[in-house]
């Protein structure tokens, strides 16, 4: 007990630590009861970090700062207004068919299972090949009766979607125009004594920034990649399936893996077991290496480095948290967890070192 007393105490005299600990645990918490509330706000600040980069490009090439605001804020209108009006119409179009459908997709696997197993029927038993149609079946009802849901819950979704698009575009101006200002008011909430806190800060804040800007447009360039590849091969699901692959950019190595079993799905339901079925799915794997090998070097060249079975652990634990939001930012936070206990164990050494001598 004397030892654990001895610890505490030696921990709890570094102010600046415990000040650091104590804040991100305030903000931890605020976050947790009050992120429903606050979904536009984050949301700004996430757009805010992508158009932040643009900004500072167009900074870089001698423009004027509000100049350059209003360029970059009028072509993320644009490409708003473009999704509202042309993407969304043709992706719900989309999801509709694949619902519509779902039953026939269901009769096609149970046909294509049951030849399977009459073609080798010494090597498959016919009970597992029940078992797995039905588990098949349910699955895909499963898929059918959450899009279905979805669609139904779409209207109160599209006067959220409403609110978001006027309350985010306004926000996101402000973040812009004012981030020194509204940065120097929410100093004045934190303690005077912030040297790690400010140092933590300026880690997490030029990490978030590039991870936020370089996902973005990792997402969109893989996106636009897939939806001009999937409708020049004539897939049905093309935007579907574009809009899917964009999301997994955001989920390392477990988005790409999920993506995958429906890509080649849907696939085979519209052309089966032919050469154009395997040339969509050997679009996907050079779209997955191109962006792996090309996209994402290029655009995280700045980015945290973090083992992969931390980014595992990261996108579990968050998303056990926050469902697919924790998924999503589980790189961000892990950065976060990585910077402060890089300096726990800093400050520990130090104390060590001290004791020492």
């Amino acid at each position: 007990m004397a030892i654990i007393s001895a610890w505490l105490r030696n921990r709890l005299s570094d102010t600046e630590l415990v000040m650091l600990l104590s804040s991100l645990l305030v903000i931890f918490v605020l976050l947790i009861f009050t992120a429903p509330v606050l979904a536009p706000v984050l949301l700004a600040v996430a757009m805010a970090y992508v158009l932040d980069g643009v900004v500072e490009l167009f900074g870089r090439c001698k423009l004027p700062r509000m100049l350059a605001i209003g360029v970059a804020g009028g072509g993320a209108m644009l490409m708003l207004m473009f999704t509202i009006l042309a993407v969304l119409p043709l992706l719900t179009e989309q999801v509709g068919r694949l619902v519509s459908h779902a039953p026939q997709y269901v009769q096609s696997m149970r046909e294509m299972l049951q030849q399977l197993q009459a073609n080798h029927a010494e090597w498959i038993n016919p009970i597992y090949i029940q078992k797995l149609i039905a588990a098949v079946a349910a699955q895909l009802q499963e898929w059918g009766g959450a899009l279905l849901t979805i669609s139904i819950a779409s209207i109160p979704g599209m006067i959220t979607l409403l609110v978001y698009a006027v309350l985010v575009p306004v926000m996101v101006f402000f973040f812009l125009k004012d981030k020194e200002v509204i940065i120097s008011w929410g100093q004045q909430f934190l303690p005077s004594d912030r040297t790690l806190l400010q140092r933590v800060w300026s880690e997490l804040d030029t990490q978030i920034g590039n991870y936020i800007r370089g996902k973005f447009w990792e997402a969109l360039i893989v996106s636009v990649s897939m939806w001009l590849v999937y409708w020049w091969m004539g897939h049905e699901y093309a935007l579907l399936l574009a809009v899917l692959t964009g999301i997994s950019v955001w989920i390392p190595f477990v988005g790409a893996a999920v993506v995958t079993f429906p890509v080649i799905l849907l696939s085979f339901f519209q052309w089966g077991w032919t050469d154009t079925m395997a040339y969509a799915v050997m679009a996907y794997a050079i779209v997955q290496t191109i962006d792996a090998n090309i996209v994402v070097p290029w655009l995280f060249s700045e980015i945290v480095n973090l083992h992969p079975v931390a980014i595992i652990v990261a996108i579990l634990v968050f998303g056990s948290l926050w469902g697919i939001i924790g998924v999503i930012i589980a790189i961000p936070m892990a950065a976060l967890v990585k910077s402060v206990v890089s300096i726990v164990l800093e400050r520990r050494s130090d104390f060590v070192s001290v004791e020492t001598e």
